[in-house]
């Protein structure tokens, strides 16, 4: 593993897997994000959680407004919010959102990475999730520190929970710590 980090805010990586690559959202993205951000079967998958604001939206205006509030952030480096490229048609299908925090306490407190993971309900499929889980895990280490990884699925998204569990992810309890539900974990080597 590279024990040397840099910097994702400074100079934001670009990461490929087989079939997609991951790169700073842009604002031209827009009018493909929407087309997943409007979709009625991957609005209930998405994780809103500690968001002001949900994930459902039905205007260009709307998701352009999205993207400032997204970009607004990478450069107050709060998160980066990755959109995912499909190689072959060069349309962007989700994005991945990736921060870090500490979490526990005392000898248990670790610093976790947060992973959003929003897909169009086409991609919401078990070769899809892994292929970016798996680029997460073995890439972001080499921009982010952090000893686990923390993603949410919600029972309906069944694929998403059986791919989790397949990679080594716990499902998490509610706590005064995570007030939410359907988190997964991963300790990470």
């Amino acid at each position: 593993m590279n024990t040397r980090i840099t910097d994702p805010y400074t100079s934001c990586p670009v990461f490929e897997t087989g079939s997609f690559s991951l790169r700073l959202v842009r604002m031209d993205d827009a009018a493909d994000l929407l087309r997943c951000y409007s979709d009625p079967e991957s609005i209930p998958l998405f994780n809103s959680d500690n968001c002001l604001y949900g994930f459902s939206m039905n205007k260009l205006e709307e998701m352009e407004s999205c993207i400032e509030a997204w970009l607004a952030e990478f450069r107050a480096r709060g998160f980066i919010r990755f959109s995912i490229v499909e190689q072959t048609s060069e349309r962007v299908i989700g994005t991945v959102e990736f921060f870090t925090r500490k979490l526990g306490q005392g000898d248990e407190q670790g610093e976790a990475g947060i992973l959003r993971l929003d897909l169009a309900s086409e991609y919401e499929q078990a070769d899809v999730l892994s292929e970016m889980l798996e680029l997460v895990e073995q890439r972001f280490p080499e921009h982010f520190t952090f000893d686990g990884l923390l993603t949410k699925a919600v029972p309906q998204a069944v694929q998403r929970v059986e791919v989790l569990q397949r990679l080594g992810y716990n499902k998490l309890e509610r706590s005064r710590e995570l007030p939410y539900g359907d988190y997964y974990i991963k300790r990470m080597p």
